[in-house]
């Protein structure tokens, strides 16, 4: 392996790992991967000292794999920490089985506090394994039955499904019951941007976590509003003219169903009033829109508290989550209910 370096990668590298990246996973995959690269690496607030980080293996002539990195700055164990999310990596198919992988994954995470293994493969996870990354997922999965009526027509078809749609819903009321009704001090409403109120906002509420990313006005803006291949829905809670939480939604069409994901919820931790308002909202505004099914991601046991209460049960995830901290952890893997992962985290919707 004396002739293999791993450098980080430079703008005269691009075309060669666009190239790369084709022969990998193909031109559709590549296009995709080349219109959001900008928005992801370059444009990322974390990422403003330093310009995008991406590792390569290198033999002197031509590229043998890589791993590019999305920075946050990460409240982990009561103070915030240099983190990245892992995504992209890949090895050329010549060059597998020397060991590429391992020399990837330690560069990066050397040069981090804490390295972010999200959505891991089958063959990836016993890599991230033998390199001390710490299990703590996988990451628990949310689903709501919205509206019984087209979940049986699915499964029952065109004839049975009508008779059944009213069976299911009254199974439904009789096994979660009524959703909570949203506090009369707590206001809801769409907006279109972030202001310095949501780092007033992260500040505040940021301590009720162990492990969080930043979540202040450049982080969501760049996050939600900016993102060239998404488009959500935002809003924000208000409790006497204060701003005290938000969530990010949106829906898309899957296997003739419509599907509502609930992307993000923030708020102090404890505030269930703040919570059960915007998911009361989300969950409004997809009926309007004719979800048939919500889902959602939370690591997080309160918020999977709030979930269940509003209907929603668990189900199947292959989301596995790795962590390496390379700095005092102040006893943050002792509880990973109190950290806080959802659907925007990571690069999963992307």
């Amino acid at each position: 392996m004396a002739d293999v370096q791993v450098i980080l990668r430079r703008p005269e590298h691009d075309a060669e790992m666009l190239r790369l990246y084709e022969a990998v996973f193909g031109a559709e995959a590549a296009e995709a991967s080349r219109r959001r690269t900008d928005w992801q690496y370059g444009r990322n607030p974390a990422n403003a000292a330093t310009g995008p980080v991406s590792w390569m293996a290198h033999d002197g002539e031509r590229c043998l794999g890589q791993m590019n990195t999305m920075r946050v700055a990460l409240w982990f164990g009561g103070r915030e920490i240099r983190a990245s999310w892992g995504n992209d990596y890949f090895v050329r198919r010549d060059a597998q089985g020397r060991g590429l992988g391992m020399l990837i994954c330690d560069a990066w995470s050397d040069h981090e506090d804490a390295a972010l293994a999200l959505g891991l493969t089958p063959s990836s996870y016993p890599l991230f394994k033998k390199l001390g990354f710490v299990d703590v997922g996988p990451i628990a999965f949310y689903q709501k039955i919205v509206d019984p009526g087209a979940i049986a027509r699915k499964r029952l078809g065109g004839v049975l499904g009508p008779a059944a749609a009213p069976l299911l819903a009254l199974g439904l009321r009789v096994r979660f019951g009524c959703e909570p009704i949203p506090p009369a001090d707590v206001t809801v409403r769409a907006i279109t941007d972030f202001s310095p109120e949501y780092d007033t906002l992260w500040e505040r509420a940021r301590a009720s976590y162990v492990m969080c990313a930043r979540r202040d006005e450049a982080y969501l803006r760049w996050k939600y509003l900016e993102v060239p291949h998404r488009r959500y829905d935002v809003r924000e809670a208000r409790r006497a003219g204060e701003l005290v939480g938000y969530a990010v939604s949106r829906e898309h069409d899957y296997r003739g169903l419509r599907l509502g994901w609930i992307v993000d919820v923030f708020a102090d931790t404890r505030d269930r009033g703040t919570k059960d308002a915007l998911l009361a909202s989300v969950l409004a505004t997809f009926r309007g829109r004719g979800v048939s099914r919500a889902q959602a991601y939370s690591m997080n046991r309160p918020l999977a508290d709030d979930l269940r209460r509003f209907g929603f049960f668990p189900g199947a995830s292959a989301v596995q989550f790795c962590v390496k901290a390379g700095v005092e952890t102040n006893g943050a893997f002792g509880d990973v209910g109190g950290w806080n992962l959802q659907f925007g985290d990571g690069d999963l919707d992307r």
